[in-house]
């Protein structure tokens, strides 16, 4: 089964509308599977630390963003059971990328099998359910062998032209310009760039290509420091996208907080807010949220971006 099959099922998203996301957010999908792998997990979780047999709300993101969290609120459906058999299926011959996307994958999985004998006594009505969970097994092992020479593969990732790649792409995606900022950064973080960072002891080395990817992204732009965000305009601008693209938007953004509750990102929650409210609204609720500065200019929006997405490592 493919990703495309994959998504479709757990999400409504057309193949075409996948690929429309993909050719600007790299790693929508491995994002987009994390959630259904990581929405299983919640419950798994729930069921270990709870009283046996409790059902809660499980933290999927991007229902939230669709309007597909109420028919998810009592249960985990079938569908959603058959999309993690399909998912662990699409891990096992996943190849396309070695990701800071699959490492989270893993652990989640890895959790996952530790707790299914829970799961399986919660999805005793399904047919066949104790194979699908089972197969979590085969995954945590491949997993491990391919994370067991991540050491070997890091090595032969050059960085730099990682960077310069993506920082291409700005002005050419078709996006408000802070989105484009935002877009190229979460590739970054999200693909080989950010595993590297994770795994990469030297600080020094890590300071030097942050350091230089700020400066690419300024260059580009021709950035002097002097112009100010617009948060209305900005917010206007994301309204006008297509509806699939800003589902995109305030999935990835809101997704980053659904994994590091504990962090306060400053630009990550701007983005969001200005993908879920009108233009009118966004200043009003902005002044709700102490830690968004009122005043920021274009130099000071990359440099806390690019800290919030591939610094926090550093």
């Amino acid at each position: 089964m493919s990703n495309y099959e994959i998504i479709t099922k757990a999400y409504g998203i057309t193949e075409e509308e996948s690929e429309q996301l993909t050719k600007r957010h790299t790693y929508i999908d491995e994002k987009l599977i994390l959630d259904l792998v990581n929405g299983v997990g919640v419950v798994a979780k729930d069921l270990n630390d709870s009283a046996k047999g409790k059902e809660k709300g499980i933290s999927r993101v991007w229902d939230s963003v669709s309007g597909n969290a109420k028919k998810r609120q009592n249960q985990i459906n079938e569908n959603v059971v058959e999309g993690l058999k399909s998912a662990v299926e699409w891990l096992q011959d996943h190849d396309r990328h070695l990701t800071r996307m699959d490492f989270k994958i893993k652990d989640i999985a890895d959790e996952l099998y530790k707790t299914q004998g829970e799961i399986l006594k919660f999805y005793g009505q399904f047919k066949e359910v104790d194979f699908r969970v089972e197969l979590l097994e085969n995954f945590k092992k491949s997993a491990e062998q391919r994370f067991e020479n991540i050491e070997e593969r890091l090595k032969k990732i050059e960085a730099q032209q990682q960077i310069d790649r993506e920082v291409s792409k700005l002005c050419h995606l078709d996006l408000p310009i802070e989105v484009e900022i935002f877009t190229i950064l979460d590739n970054l973080a999200s693909g080989e760039f950010g595993l590297w960072i994770m795994f990469e002891k030297d600080s020094k080395k890590k300071e030097e290509q942050i350091t230089y990817l700020k400066r690419k992204i300024k260059e580009k732009l021709k950035i002097e420091g002097k112009e100010y965000l617009d948060f209305k305009n900005l917010s206007s601008e994301i309204n006008r996208l297509e509806s699939i693209e800003k589902k995109a938007i305030e999935f990835m953004s809101k997704q980053y907080r659904s994994f590091e509750d504990e962090n306060s990102y400053e630009i990550i929650d701007l983005i969001a807010l200005s993908a879920t409210n009108t233009p009118d609204e966004v200043e009003k609720v902005i002044d709700t949220q102490t830690h968004i500065r009122t005043f920021m200019t274009y130099n000071d929006y990359v440099d806390a971006l690019t800290d919030e997405l591939v610094g926090e490592s550093v």
